[in-house]
C-alpha cells in the first residue's frame, strides 16, 4: 500500500472519480487541463504560481502521483500538510482538529500547553506532541497518522485521521518509495 491506495480508501466516490480523473490527466500528459483543475495543490506542492511555470517544470520533469494524491487528501480535508520547519502548529492543529469534530479539551490542552514544532531532526517535538494526542484519540477509535517526505522539499508531513484498525494494520502493508510512515 502506498499514499496513492490509501487516498482510494479515503476519499468519497465523487472525490476519487475526480481524484482518478486528474492522475489520467497527468499520466496523458495533459499538463495545462492538469494545472487548470489543480491549480492550487500545484501550488502546495511546488510552489509554482502560474500555468506556465508548471508546464516549464513539466517539459524536464514529472509530478510524482504520490505526493499529488497526499496533496489532493488534505485538499479534500482528509489531512493536513505541515512543511518540515513550523515554528508554531498551535493554530494549524487545533483548525485541523475543530473541521474534524475531534474539539475535545482534552486534545485542546495538549496542543496549547507548548508550542509544537517541527525542524526535520531530533529535536523538535512534534511527534512527541502527537503521540500523546493519539493517546487521548485511542478512545474515539481513531489516530493520526503521520507520513513523511522528502521528494520536493526538505521534509513535508502529511498528517491523516484513521480508524484505529486501519492505522494498526498500515505499517505492515506500507510498500511506499516516496513516502515513509512517521508516526
Amino acid at each position: 500500500m502506498n499514499i496513492s491506495n490509501l487516498a482510494e480508501l479515503l476519499v468519497s466516490p465523487d472525490e476519487k472519480s475526480e481524484m482518478l480523473h486528474s492522475i489520467h490527466m497527468l499520466e496523458g500528459k495533459d499538463f495545462s487541463k492538469f494545472y487548470e483543475i489543480n491549480r492550487d495543490i500545484i501550488r502546495n506542492i511546488l510552489f509554482l504560481e502560474s500555468r506556465e511555470e508548471f508546464l516549464d517544470f513539466s517539459a524536464e520533469n514529472f509530478l510524482d502521483i504520490e505526493c499529488f494524491c497526499a496533496a489532493f487528501l488534505c485538499a479534500k480535508g482528509h489531512g493536513i500538510q505541515i512543511g518540515g520547519y513550523e515554528d508554531d502548529l498551535t493554530e494549524t492543529l487545533t483548525a485541523f482538529f475543530k473541521a474534524k469534530g475531534f474539539d475535545y479539551p482534552k486534545i485542546l490542552k495538549i496542543i496549547n500547553s507548548e508550542r509544537i514544532y517541527t525542524n526535520c531532526s531530533d529535536h523538535d517535538n512534534f511527534k512527541k506532541s502527537l503521540t500523546t494526542i493519539n493517546q487521548a484519540l485511542s478512545i474515539h477509535n481513531v489516530q493520526i497518522v503521520v507520513f513523511e517526505d522528502f521528494v520536493y522539499c526538505d521534509c513535508e508531513y502529511t498528517v491523516l485521521f484513521l480508524e484505529t484498525p486501519l492505522a494498526d494494520r498500515l505499517p505492515s502493508l506500507w510498500q511506499s518509495e516516496n513516502f515513509e510512515i512517521y508516526l
